[in-house]
């Protein structure tokens, strides 16, 4: 029998002391048992408790502080406070180090006849203070880099305040703030010569005279693609509702336009492999550390009947009627289309840019009843299943949009459970929370900092630039002051370990049947019990595969095998 490595994490910070909780229990449950993070040139003991499931199994477990990296081994054998061995409890210690701010992380692998060493999946940060990501954006539709006088203002800022991270809006409707192959240039920018996207680049990569590398986003907006009123109607060529009008979303009742937006329907292949090729331009030509999608859902639930859409719902599961808004198989397909997307997006735009960091603005709009991701809005009104995209593996950096004011208790309580869950529900990719700053008064943010801090973040986006808070303007002098109280000291932005050392493998490719794409055929790896659906083009993939040789098969029919190996893209085309 094949052995397979299980990927094991704990995240937690100086905050945390004492704190116990629970991780996602579908991977293991890992309680911190840590008594005090060991101040600098200090030792200090380390234990950790892990499920019953997975004891007995030898761990290894690797520190970084800095540039240093050491490596340790846990012993589940009664040698370290704990009751007896066996117990789940695995330990070591510290040694005393000159800088502060610990890294580590487990990796358990399974027993076998053959030991084998796996490759570290990921790296958290014990402490905030150095390691943790600083993400700022900054929006088309107001100042922060509209010109290169802004641009300028805008890094230098950023750096002042101690971010890592600056996340520029480069398409806000279908529009281009860079010099976009594709795509009309964006009316905010009015100098014609003036490249947005690489002036800004250019600035937070200049490392000259001591300054510090910012990590520079394209943040694109995928489906919304218009923005005005129905009376005016639709944009012209060579915007692609000029082109293409009839990939519109629609509502149940025809209309195109919801709060003044029209949305491109994500349910039609042409628009999946048009947003593609457009992100594909930026990532192919600009130097960009990654890539953010926002507005990677449905407007609105009651959206997307589209009649190219429609035909395929019906299609696919058998129909000949209109679904309701609320139709559960109606529901399923809304949110396979949008997975559909970020699948396909992630595999070609990492096959351009291997350590391309992929990122997502995903919701959490209301409250998460019980902790069930199944009865909230992002999932049950057809929008977005992100904690579906975190479980494949498609998505490098989930900034969950936690939008709340601070001031309302309801809306404090809420962006308590939406941090638990979303902090619970990592499946080995990065958290940082989504930081609503416009909502709040200053103290109301950091309030909000020091709670994510306490469950293990993994960092914070901070929205916005334009508005750092309620009703205030962004000055140098405002930054500055938020950094002595939320960023002190600089902090490096957390490293993606599963792309600079990934033990695992990617498969791709496209099923046809009489030479055209098979839509809604199950792809399987029968081998490890892994599946996905064909999209619309007859595409499928799957990230984060094991390396070695596997069958595939098509809706349970053997149609071939593959050999999967490290850090590459597989592909494998099917005729079936």
């Amino acid at each position: 029998m094949k052995i397979f490595p299980i990927f094991v994490l704990l995240a937690f910070s100086i905050f945390s002391l004492g704190y116990a909780e629970s991780y996602d229990a579908t991977m293991a449950e890992w309680t911190n048992l840590l008594p005090a993070i060991p101040e600098t040139g200090q030792s200090a003991v380390f234990t950790a408790k892990i499920s019953a499931s997975y004891r007995r199994m030898p761990l290894s477990v690797v520190f970084r502080s800095c540039n240093k990296t050491f490596a340790v081994s846990l012993k589940d054998d009664g040698a370290h406070g704990d009751e007896k061995a066996g117990d789940g409890i695995f330990g070591c210690v510290f040694p005393a180090q000159n800088e502060p701010g610990y890294w580590f992380c487990f990796v358990a692998a399974g027993a076998s006849n053959q030991p084998q060493t796996f490759s570290i999946p990921q790296t958290f940060a014990v402490s905030p203070k150095n390691i943790e990501y600083r993400a700022i954006w900054a929006d088309l539709w107001n100042q922060g880099f509209l010109t290169p006088e802004q641009a300028r203002q805008f890094v230098q800022t950023a750096r002042q305040g101690n971010f890592n991270a600056i996340i520029v809006q480069v398409r806000k409707v279908g529009d281009a703030a860079y010099n976009s192959r594709i795509e009309p240039r964006s009316s905010n920018i009015k100098d014609s010569s003036y490249d947005p996207l690489k002036y800004i680049i250019d600035l937070a990569h200049d490392t000259s005279g001591g300054k510090k590398r910012l990590e520079v986003h394209a943040w694109v907006v995928v489906y919304r693609i218009h923005k005005g009123n129905a009376k005016d109607g639709l944009p012209r060529s060579p915007h692609i509702l000029g082109k293409h009008p009839e990939w519109a979303s629609k509502n149940l009742a025809g209309e195109l336009f919801v709060e003044n937006s029209v949305c491109l329907d994500p349910g039609i292949p042409g628009v999946t492999d048009y947003n593609i090729s457009v992100f594909e331009d930026i990532v192919s030509r600009y130097d960009v550390d990654g890539i953010n999608f926002d507005y990677i859902r449905y407007q609105a639930r009651g959206w997307g009947y589209n009649a190219i859409a429609l035909q395929r719902f019906r299609k696919l599961y058998n129909r000949k009627d209109t679904p309701n808004a609320r139709d559960p198989q109606w529901l399923e397909f809304q949110r396979e289309q949008v997975t559909h997307f970020l699948r396909k997006a992630y595999i070609r735009l990492t096959a351009i840019k291997p350590n391309l960091k992929v990122s997502v603005c995903t919701i959490g709009w209301g409250d998460i009843p019980g902790g069930d991701f199944t009865r909230t809005d992002a999932y049950a009104g057809g929008v977005q299943d992100w904690n579906e995209w975190q479980r494949l593996q498609i998505l490098d950096v989930n900034f969950r949009m936690g939008y709340k004011n601070q001031s309302n208790p309801q809306h404090k309580n809420q962006f308590i459970n939406w941090t638990r869950f979303s902090l619970g529900h990592q499946y080995f990719r990065l958290s940082p929370i989504g930081l609503g700053a416009y909502l709040n008064s200053t103290e109301g943010t950091l309030s909000q900092i020091d709670y994510a801090r306490q469950k293990g973040a993994d960092g914070f986006g901070y929205y916005c630039y334009n508005e750092p808070a309620k009703n205030t303007k962004p000055t140098s002098s405002y930054y500055q002051a938020f950094a002595k109280k939320a960023f002190p000291i600089w902090a490096d932005v957390p490293p993606l370990a599963w792309k600079e050392s990934n033990p695992n493998g990617s498969l791709a490719g496209i099923v046809r049947r009489g030479g055209q794409p098979l839509d809604g055929a199950i792809v399987s790896l029968p081998e490890i019990k892994m599946s996905a659906k064909t999209d619309g083009t007859g595409f499928y993939a799957f990230i984060g595969v094991p390396t070695g040789k596997f069958k595939i098969a098509v809706n349970g029919k053997t149609v071939g095998t593959r050999e999967i190996q490290a850090s590459r893209i597989s592909y494998f085309d099917i005729k079936y």
